[in-house]
């Protein structure tokens, strides 16, 4: 009983939850404590407890572990659709974290340990939600939507799924979660790897996805021709010298004297042998693979 007294949340998930700004909630919970601290007989550790994680970087950030009276306290200052929100989602993880330690002794986890979520399936596919990511790199879910967004640079049903309805009802059944939201945004190994690579940091599949099992049926691969961005380039070299060697040729189409014949002709031998360079270029490129879609 102890041990589900001392459950908290960490302040980035409950930002996530309350659609702020972490330094945002940050700075309502620091005028909270100075608000309790007022009163002798109300101590702000029953509601948020001070302490800090270690980013990539090796800077230490402060933090709250928030208890779930920190909660309560919280989502009486939300008002409305908010606030019915956060409060679902915020008795739903307290739920969730009761239902594991019936299961299996508490395992502290490390300050310095960084935020490391729970995998779920979508159709057996590994995936992480939108709010997973942007808790890992500590930033608003709406950096991730613009991510999602951007584009040429996801494909839904191969990189991320967006869920509504009847392919939510089916997720919830698949993960045995009944946490309540009207859609959801999944980002599979594909999706999650290229938001890596765009924030420029290391991506270790191994660490956030499961290790695939040798006996699984593997899913055909598609070329991602948009995310090489060397096979990019080398296409717009080539589209350039096509163009210039388009308008030699109507040059020489038009010339009326032998030395403007043999220049440009020169000119043309010197852009062709430069577009087949590029061609050899363009074919010698290893291109990006990712899994097909289900049902592929």
């Amino acid at each position: 009983m102890n041990n589900i007294k001392s459950l908290t949340l960490d302040s980035r998930e409950v930002a996530v939850m309350l659609n702020k700004r972490h330094d945002h909630l940050l700075r309502d919970i620091d005028t909270y404590i100075s608000y309790l601290g007022q009163n002798p007989k109300l101590g702000s550790d029953d509601f948020f407890k001070e302490t800090s994680y270690k980013a990539g970087t090796g800077r230490r950030y402060k933090i709250y572990q928030i208890t779930k009276k920190g909660c309560e306290f919280l989502a009486h200052k939300q008002t409305g659709r908010k606030g019915s929100s956060f409060t679902a989602s915020y008795i739903n993880r307290f739920h969730e974290m009761e239902e594991q330690l019936n299961k299996k002794p508490l395992q502290q986890t490390l300050i310095e340990e960084p935020y490391k979520p729970t995998v779920k399936y979508w159709k057996g596919v590994p995936v992480l939600t939108k709010l997973d990511i942007a808790m890992i790199f500590n930033v608003d879910a709406s950096s991730i939507q613009n991510y999602i967004r951007r584009p040429w640079f996801m494909t839904e049903g191969v990189d991320f799924y967006f869920l509504r309805g009847r392919d939510l009802f089916e997720f919830r059944r698949e993960n045995n979660t009944n946490r309540t939201t009207a859609a959801l945004i999944l980002l599979t190994e594909s999706g999650v790897r290229k938001i890596y690579e765009a924030r420029k940091q290391k991506f270790t599949p191994a660490e956030l996805f499961p290790v695939k099992s040798s006996s699984e049926p593997q899913r055909p691969m598609l070329v991602d021709a948009p995310m090489n961005h060397k096979l990019q380039e080398t296409i717009k070299e080539l589209e350039y010298k096509m163009i210039a060697l388009h308008e030699v040729i109507k040059l020489y189409n038009r010339c009326n004297t032998p030395s403007q014949s043999q220049c440009l002709s020169s000119i043309i031998k010197e852009i062709n042998i430069k577009v087949s360079l590029n061609i050899t270029d363009m074919l010698n490129i290893k291109l990006n693979l990712v899994p097909a879609p289900l049902g592929y």
